[in-house]
Protein backbone atom coordinates (compact mmCIF):
# COMPACT_ATOMS: atom_id res chain seq x y z
CA UNK A 1 0.00 0.00 0.00
CA UNK A 2 2.88 2.37 0.77
CA UNK A 3 4.28 2.13 -2.75
CA UNK A 4 0.83 2.80 -4.20
CA UNK A 5 0.45 5.83 -1.95
CA UNK A 6 3.85 7.16 -3.05
CA UNK A 7 2.90 6.66 -6.71
CA UNK A 8 -0.37 8.50 -6.06
CA UNK A 9 1.58 11.46 -4.63
CA UNK A 10 4.08 11.43 -7.49
CA UNK A 11 1.22 11.69 -9.95
CA UNK A 12 0.00 14.76 -8.08
CA UNK A 13 3.35 16.44 -8.60
CA UNK A 14 4.41 16.34 -4.96
CA UNK A 15 8.15 16.74 -4.39
CA UNK A 16 10.26 13.75 -3.39
CA UNK A 17 11.10 15.22 -0.01
CA UNK A 18 7.41 15.78 0.77
CA UNK A 19 6.06 12.46 -0.42
CA UNK A 20 8.75 10.54 1.45
CA UNK A 21 7.92 12.49 4.64
CA UNK A 22 4.19 11.83 4.16
CA UNK A 23 4.79 8.12 3.56
CA UNK A 24 6.83 7.94 6.77
CA UNK A 25 4.10 9.80 8.68
CA UNK A 26 1.46 7.33 7.51
CA UNK A 27 3.59 4.36 8.56
CA UNK A 28 3.88 5.83 12.06
CA UNK A 29 0.13 6.43 12.18
CA UNK A 30 -0.53 2.84 11.10
CA UNK A 31 1.77 1.58 13.86
CA UNK A 32 0.01 3.78 16.43
CA UNK A 33 -3.38 2.56 15.16
CA UNK A 34 -2.45 -1.13 15.36
CA UNK A 35 -0.92 -0.70 18.84
CA UNK A 36 -4.03 1.14 20.03
CA UNK A 37 -6.82 -0.90 18.45
CA UNK A 38 -5.29 -4.25 17.51
CA UNK A 39 -6.28 -3.99 13.86
CA UNK A 40 -4.98 -2.52 10.62
CA UNK A 41 -6.13 0.76 9.12
CA UNK A 42 -8.72 0.26 6.37
CA UNK A 43 -10.23 3.75 6.36
CA UNK A 44 -9.95 6.95 8.38
CA UNK A 45 -12.40 8.07 11.07
CA UNK A 46 -12.41 11.66 12.30
CA UNK A 47 -12.55 10.76 15.99
CA UNK A 48 -9.45 8.58 15.54
CA UNK A 49 -7.61 11.54 14.01
CA UNK A 50 -8.57 13.76 16.96
CA UNK A 51 -7.31 11.16 19.44
CA UNK A 52 -4.10 10.76 17.44
CA UNK A 53 -3.46 14.51 17.51
CA UNK A 54 -4.02 14.53 21.29
CA UNK A 55 -1.58 11.63 21.59
CA UNK A 56 1.04 13.60 19.66
CA UNK A 57 0.47 16.66 21.85
CA UNK A 58 0.91 14.59 25.02
CA UNK A 59 4.22 13.37 23.63
CA UNK A 60 5.32 16.97 23.09
CA UNK A 61 5.48 16.78 19.30
CA UNK A 62 5.78 20.29 17.87
CA UNK A 63 2.78 22.02 16.30
CA UNK A 64 4.54 22.26 12.92
CA UNK A 65 5.23 18.51 12.93
CA UNK A 66 1.66 17.68 13.97
CA UNK A 67 0.30 19.83 11.14
CA UNK A 68 2.54 18.03 8.66
CA UNK A 69 1.25 14.68 9.93
CA UNK A 70 -2.34 15.91 9.55
CA UNK A 71 -1.54 17.03 6.00
CA UNK A 72 -0.13 13.55 5.31
CA UNK A 73 -3.30 11.95 6.66
CA UNK A 74 -5.45 14.23 4.50
CA UNK A 75 -3.47 13.21 1.44
CA UNK A 76 -3.84 9.57 2.50
CA UNK A 77 -7.58 10.20 2.86
CA UNK A 78 -7.70 11.30 -0.79
CA UNK A 79 -5.70 8.24 -1.78
CA UNK A 80 -8.18 5.92 -0.01
CA UNK A 81 -11.05 7.65 -1.79
CA UNK A 82 -9.40 7.12 -5.17
CA UNK A 83 -8.94 3.43 -4.33
CA UNK A 84 -12.62 3.15 -3.39
CA UNK A 85 -11.83 2.32 0.25
CA UNK A 86 -13.40 5.52 1.60
CA UNK A 87 -16.18 7.84 0.47
CA UNK A 88 -15.51 11.19 2.11
CA UNK A 89 -12.88 13.52 3.55
CA UNK A 90 -12.85 13.19 7.34
CA UNK A 91 -10.07 15.68 8.11
CA UNK A 92 -11.21 19.28 8.49
CA UNK A 93 -9.41 22.61 8.84
CA UNK A 94 -10.01 22.80 12.59
CA UNK A 95 -7.92 19.64 13.03
CA UNK A 96 -4.81 21.68 12.25
CA UNK A 97 -3.13 23.56 15.09
CA UNK A 98 -3.20 27.31 14.64
CA UNK A 99 0.31 28.75 14.66
CA UNK A 100 0.92 32.45 15.11
CA UNK A 101 2.91 33.64 12.10
CA UNK A 102 6.05 35.54 12.96
CA UNK A 103 7.46 38.37 10.92
CA UNK A 104 10.74 38.45 12.86
CA UNK A 105 13.41 38.64 10.23
CA UNK A 106 15.84 35.87 9.50
CA UNK A 107 19.49 36.66 10.00
CA UNK A 108 20.51 36.43 6.37
CA UNK A 109 23.99 36.83 4.89
CA UNK A 110 25.12 40.32 3.93
CA UNK A 111 25.76 41.29 0.32
CA UNK A 112 29.48 41.35 1.17
CA UNK A 113 29.36 37.76 2.44
CA UNK A 114 27.49 36.64 -0.67
CA UNK A 115 30.11 38.36 -2.82
CA UNK A 116 32.87 36.52 -0.94
CA UNK A 117 31.14 33.19 -1.57
CA UNK A 118 30.92 33.88 -5.29
CA UNK A 119 34.49 35.18 -5.42
CA UNK A 120 35.94 32.01 -3.93
CA UNK A 121 33.66 29.78 -6.02
CA UNK A 122 35.25 31.36 -9.08
CA UNK A 123 38.70 30.40 -7.78
CA UNK A 124 37.99 26.70 -7.23
CA UNK A 125 40.47 24.39 -8.91
CA UNK A 126 37.77 22.05 -10.19
CA UNK A 127 34.30 22.79 -11.57
CA UNK A 128 34.61 26.51 -10.86
CA UNK A 129 32.33 27.49 -13.78
CA UNK A 130 29.66 24.98 -12.79
CA UNK A 131 29.73 25.83 -9.08
CA UNK A 132 29.76 29.59 -9.70
CA UNK A 133 26.82 29.20 -12.09
CA UNK A 134 24.92 27.04 -9.60
CA UNK A 135 25.46 29.52 -6.79
CA UNK A 136 24.55 32.50 -8.97
CA UNK A 137 21.19 31.01 -9.94
CA UNK A 138 20.56 29.86 -6.37
CA UNK A 139 21.37 33.30 -4.94
CA UNK A 140 19.75 35.59 -7.51
CA UNK A 141 17.05 33.28 -8.86
CA UNK A 142 15.64 32.17 -5.52
CA UNK A 143 15.14 28.55 -6.60
CA UNK A 144 14.61 25.62 -4.24
CA UNK A 145 17.19 22.80 -4.08
CA UNK A 146 15.07 20.41 -6.16
CA UNK A 147 14.29 23.11 -8.70
CA UNK A 148 18.01 23.84 -9.07
CA UNK A 149 19.14 20.32 -9.87
CA UNK A 150 16.21 19.67 -12.24
CA UNK A 151 16.87 22.64 -14.52
CA UNK A 152 17.14 21.24 -18.04
CA UNK A 153 19.22 22.71 -20.84
CA UNK A 154 15.99 23.49 -22.68
CA UNK A 155 14.73 25.48 -19.69
CA UNK A 156 17.47 28.09 -20.12
CA UNK A 157 16.34 30.95 -22.36
CA UNK A 158 19.49 33.05 -22.27
CA UNK A 159 18.49 35.37 -25.10
CA UNK A 160 15.11 36.10 -23.52
CA UNK A 161 16.69 36.28 -20.05
CA UNK A 162 14.55 33.80 -18.15
CA UNK A 163 14.58 30.21 -16.88
CA UNK A 164 11.52 27.97 -17.05
CA UNK A 165 10.95 26.38 -13.65
CA UNK A 166 8.51 23.69 -12.52
CA UNK A 167 8.04 24.21 -8.79
CA UNK A 168 5.97 22.76 -5.98
CA UNK A 169 2.67 21.25 -7.09
CA UNK A 170 3.89 21.23 -10.71
CA UNK A 171 3.43 25.01 -10.84
CA UNK A 172 5.20 26.69 -13.74
CA UNK A 173 6.98 30.01 -13.46
CA UNK A 174 9.65 31.98 -15.29
CA UNK A 175 12.61 33.23 -13.29
CA UNK A 176 14.38 36.36 -14.52
CA UNK A 177 18.08 36.06 -15.40
CA UNK A 178 19.97 39.08 -14.06
CA UNK A 179 23.40 40.19 -15.29
CA UNK A 180 25.34 38.08 -12.75
CA UNK A 181 23.32 34.97 -13.63
CA UNK A 182 23.67 35.72 -17.37
CA UNK A 183 27.47 35.85 -17.29
CA UNK A 184 27.70 32.77 -15.05
CA UNK A 185 25.35 30.70 -17.24
CA UNK A 186 27.08 31.77 -20.46
CA UNK A 187 30.54 30.79 -19.17
CA UNK A 188 29.33 27.47 -17.78
CA UNK A 189 27.43 26.62 -20.97
CA UNK A 190 30.68 26.94 -22.93
CA UNK A 191 32.20 24.29 -20.64
CA UNK A 192 28.97 22.25 -20.52
CA UNK A 193 28.89 21.91 -24.33
CA UNK A 194 32.27 20.18 -24.27
CA UNK A 195 31.12 17.47 -21.84
CA UNK A 196 30.44 14.18 -23.62
CA UNK A 197 27.04 13.30 -22.16
CA UNK A 198 23.42 12.79 -23.18
CA UNK A 199 22.20 14.05 -19.82
CA UNK A 200 19.47 16.68 -20.44
CA UNK A 201 20.01 18.50 -17.13
CA UNK A 202 22.03 21.69 -16.87
CA UNK A 203 24.25 20.70 -13.96
CA UNK A 204 26.51 17.71 -14.44
CA UNK A 205 28.66 15.96 -11.87
CA UNK A 206 30.74 12.82 -11.74
CA UNK A 207 27.76 10.66 -10.68
CA UNK A 208 25.33 11.70 -13.40
CA UNK A 209 27.58 12.36 -16.41
CA UNK A 210 26.90 8.86 -17.75
CA UNK A 211 23.15 8.75 -17.16
CA UNK A 212 20.11 10.97 -17.67
CA UNK A 213 19.41 11.69 -14.00
CA UNK A 214 19.72 15.06 -12.23
CA UNK A 215 22.20 15.69 -9.45
CA UNK A 216 21.02 14.76 -5.96
CA UNK A 217 19.04 17.61 -4.35
CA UNK A 218 21.58 17.60 -1.50
CA UNK A 219 24.20 18.94 -3.91
CA UNK A 220 23.19 22.49 -2.92
CA UNK A 221 23.83 21.77 0.77
CA UNK A 222 27.17 20.11 0.06
CA UNK A 223 28.30 23.00 -2.12
CA UNK A 224 27.26 25.66 0.39
CA UNK A 225 29.04 23.70 3.11
CA UNK A 226 32.33 24.56 1.42
CA UNK A 227 31.69 28.24 2.05
CA UNK A 228 30.13 28.25 5.49
CA UNK A 229 33.22 29.79 7.10
CA UNK A 230 32.91 32.79 4.76
CA UNK A 231 29.43 33.57 6.01
CA UNK A 232 29.48 34.44 9.71
CA UNK A 233 25.95 35.79 10.09
CA UNK A 234 24.00 32.61 9.37
CA UNK A 235 24.17 28.86 9.12
CA UNK A 236 24.61 28.53 5.37
CA UNK A 237 21.98 26.39 3.64
CA UNK A 238 19.59 26.77 0.67
CA UNK A 239 16.70 27.98 2.83
CA UNK A 240 18.69 30.92 4.17
CA UNK A 241 19.89 31.72 0.64
CA UNK A 242 16.24 31.97 -0.43
CA UNK A 243 15.76 34.38 2.47
CA UNK A 244 18.66 36.42 1.11
CA UNK A 245 17.10 36.37 -2.36
CA UNK A 246 13.72 37.62 -1.11
CA UNK A 247 15.30 40.33 1.05
CA UNK A 248 17.77 41.47 -1.62
CA UNK A 249 15.14 41.48 -4.37
CA UNK A 250 12.76 43.60 -2.29
CA UNK A 251 15.25 46.09 -0.82
CA UNK A 252 18.05 46.28 -3.41
CA UNK A 253 16.72 45.06 -6.77
CA UNK A 254 13.53 47.13 -6.71
CA UNK A 255 11.09 44.22 -6.83
CA UNK A 256 7.59 44.58 -5.40
CA UNK A 257 6.45 42.05 -2.78
CA UNK A 258 4.24 40.46 -5.47
CA UNK A 259 7.19 40.11 -7.86
CA UNK A 260 9.34 38.55 -5.13
CA UNK A 261 6.57 36.04 -4.36
CA UNK A 262 6.24 35.16 -8.04
CA UNK A 263 9.99 34.70 -8.55
CA UNK A 264 10.30 32.56 -5.40
CA UNK A 265 7.28 30.43 -6.34
CA UNK A 266 5.23 31.41 -3.28
CA UNK A 267 1.45 31.16 -3.57
CA UNK A 268 0.97 33.43 -0.54
CA UNK A 269 2.49 36.82 0.24
CA UNK A 270 2.62 35.77 3.90
CA UNK A 271 5.04 33.03 2.93
CA UNK A 272 7.23 35.61 1.22
CA UNK A 273 7.11 37.93 4.23
CA UNK A 274 8.28 35.03 6.38
CA UNK A 275 11.44 34.89 4.27
CA UNK A 276 12.30 38.56 4.66
CA UNK A 277 15.30 39.34 6.78
CA UNK A 278 18.02 41.79 7.51
CA UNK A 279 21.75 41.24 7.72
CA UNK A 280 21.74 42.70 11.23
CA UNK A 281 18.98 40.39 12.40
CA UNK A 282 16.62 43.28 13.27
CA UNK A 283 12.89 42.82 12.94
CA UNK A 284 11.11 43.84 9.74
CA UNK A 285 7.74 43.78 11.48
CA UNK A 286 6.88 47.39 10.63
CA UNK A 287 7.85 46.92 7.00
CA UNK A 288 5.84 43.70 6.69
CA UNK A 289 2.77 45.32 8.21
CA UNK A 290 2.94 48.13 5.67
CA UNK A 291 3.23 45.92 2.60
Amino acid sequence: MTEEFIEFMKNEGISQNTYMSYASDIKLFEQYYEDSYGEKVTHLIHSDIVMYVNYLKRNQVSAHTINRKIAALKKYNLFLIEKGMQKDIVIVDKDYIKIQKSFISKKVPTVQEINRIQHFANKREKHSERDYCFLSILIYGGLRETEMVTIRLTDIKLGERFINVIGKGNKFRQVIINDIMYDAIKKYMEIREKINTDNPYLFIGQKNVKNKEPLNRNFANRLLDDYKDLCKSARLHPHIIRAFFCTNALHNAGYSIEQVANQAGHSSLNTTRGYLGGSDGNTLLNLANNL
